[in-house]
């Protein structure tokens, strides 16, 4: 693995090539990494490297990971690398299985997965993130300190589902039973009682569970 001064190098000399081996400035690859300039040369004083960022720029351009990051031959890892899918792992979203979670701030990182479990899952490549879950109300289902698969595409509620809801700022893990005019938060762990309540925002469908054994 590269340090950051070796990764802005090597993501400059790309990026030279595309423009017709015209110099590049630290503005430039800011704008290539779709990061603000501000951010950008925080992140650098501070030896953070972009990870998220530079594997999107590496994905849209078929650049292998493997190559970039580790010097291995692109030719043998062709097949291997298009097999896996970049996620948002959402590490300061923590969803509650038990009470309820204020969440302050998002700040993703990158997962890579294999594509094969998110077909096996049936979620989509584009909208699936990925959040901790804390709280053991969905157990055995959901573990506490699980992670868990969300399709934030999926709005629409059935009944009997599992998702991720925001209730006034706070963040659910529940199964939604839809009674006329009110939605009841389902534990599966029958320790815990159910929410009753009138108004909910839908953050996504939970279609996966990654649990510790």
């Amino acid at each position: 693995m590269q340090n950051y001064n070796e990764i802005l190098e090597k993501i400059k000399d790309i990026f030279s090539q595309e423009l017709g081996n015209k110099k590049i400035l630290d503005k430039n690859i800011a704008a290539a990494l779709e990061i603000n300039y501000d951010n950008f040369r925080k992140q650098k004083a501070r030896n953070k490297i972009p990870y998220y960022e530079i594997m999107s720029f590496l994905a849209r351009r078929n650049i292998s990971i493997n190559w970039f990051f580790f010097n291995q031959l692109p030719e043998s890892l062709i097949e291997n690398t298009s097999n896996y899918i970049i996620l948002k792992y959402q590490k300061n979203i923590i969803g509650s299985a038990g009470a309820g979670a204020i969440n302050y701030s998002i700040n993703s990182e990158p997962l890579i997965i294999d594509k094969q479990l998110l077909n096996y899952i049936n979620s989509s490549y584009k909208y699936t993130e990925i959040i901790k879950v804390f709280g053991e109300s969905m157990n055995p289902l959901i573990k506490d300190n699980s992670l868990i698969f969300i399709d934030t595409s999926i709005k629409d509620i059935k009944d009997k589902h599992t998702y991720v809801v925001n209730i006034n700022g706070e963040i659910f893990i529940k199964q939604i039973i839809i009674k006329k005019d009110y939605y009841y938060l389902k534990s599966i762990n029958l320790d815990y009682e159910d929410i009753k309540v009138k108004d909910l925002v839908v953050i996504g469908k939970v279609t996966g569970v990654f649990n510790k054994i």
